[in-house]
């Protein structure tokens, strides 16, 4: 269980930059951890990793360990915002943004796909410290179910660049889970105010309203802004995951099931326990219900070129981006054809 400790020691270095280096401090952080998940990619590690020891309860405890020590940093943070100087304000907004749409976003996703009331509640309280509690609703009912054909707000088209794709996608989702709980509460008889996105409203704006009172506007200011930083993040996982990839119809018009090569990949087993087995995407969606520890390396799936970090810093440059992985993505059909 210490191979997924890097997330830990990473977000536990944002309030001891803070103190220890200054202001600008926390943006270290952020540098460390495109340093070491670079770094990881560079070094030849790919492959399956041996089972890990331990039951799937005992992994399934340090999600719920990182949820609580986000949430305790970004508590310092606010609290530490209300009386820093703008350059330590702005700092502090990126890298808990960063951690929050890194490791905290990852966590969330394990903990909401988990079995058990308990789970769901730890991974509900990770997506309130982002403002995305819809994405719960959304990510299950919608991606999964529809990632890799049109229908899907998630999967990234081909040809379109990340700034497109974040317009699409963040009001997509949040129109994805209002619709599914407006059929969900007529398919129970339930009043309508029980739709969760209802429900999810009145929790931010009630949160929004004690941050103000407790400190003033910079609590609000705060979490709305290193929320933006953390959705950023965390669409621009979803934008590189199944950038271009279709699953393809059929002449009666029936969609051919998930496959392999329906998610970009990143193999490296370095990398990967960085973020929490993420980069074997491909398996997490065949198997969604699988615990990350237990995820596959499945050789015949595609793998992004430069891995999850050197891809994410490519798709800022939507030009880069698309010399490098439009070519990669014709490859890739001409090889199914």
């Amino acid at each position: 269980m210490l191979a997924y400790a890097s997330p830990f020691l990473l977000l536990a270095s944002v309030p001891l930059f803070f103190v220890f280096v200054g202001a600008a401090g926390p943006l270290l952080t952020i540098g460390l951890l495109l340093l070491a998940l670079i770094g990881s990619e560079a070094i030849s590690a790919r492959g399956h990793v041996p089972r890990p020891a331990g039951s799937t309860q005992l992994y399934q405890l340090l999600p719920m360990i990182y949820v609580v020590a986000q949430l305790a940093v970004t508590l310092w943070a606010i609290a530490t915002a209300a009386h820093a100087s703008v350059l330590g304000f702005i700092s502090l907004v990126f890298a808990i943004g960063v951690t929050t749409g890194v490791f905290g976003i990852l966590c969330a996703h394990e903990l909401v796909h988990g079995k058990g009331r308990l789970s769901h509640a730890f991974g509900t309280l990770m997506l309130t410290a982002m403002c995305y509690r819809h994405f719960r609703v959304a990510h299950i009912y919608g991606h999964h179910r529809y990632a890799g054909t049109a229908r899907d707000c998630a999967t990234a088209r081909m040809g379109e660049s990340f700034y497109a794709f974040l317009l699409r996608t963040v009001s997509g989702q949040w129109w994805e889970a209002w619709q599914h709980e407006q059929i969900r509460v007529r398919r129970s008889n339930e009043s309508v105010l029980a739709n969760r996105v209802f429900g999810d409203g009145a929790v931010m704006l009630a949160i929004f309203v004690l941050l103000y009172l407790a400190g003033g506007w910079r609590g609000p200011v705060f979490l709305l802004s290193e929320s933006a930083v953390g959705v950023i993040v965390l669409e621009l996982f979803n934008y590189i995951a199944h950038y271009g990839l279709v699953r393809r119809v059929d002449a009666r018009g029936r969609t051919e099931p998930f496959g392999e090569a329906h998610s970009w990949n990143s193999s490296n087993v370095i990398a990967n326990t960085i973020i929490f087995n993420m980069g074997r995407h491909s398996d997490h969606h065949k198997r969604p219900s699988i615990s990350y520890e237990e995820l596959r390396y499945l050789s015949s799936a595609p793998e992004l070129p430069a891995g999850y970090a050197g891809s994410i810093l490519l798709a800022a440059i939507p030009p880069l981006w698309r010399r490098v992985m439009d070519p990669a993505v014709r490859a890739l059909d001409s090889s199914r054809a």
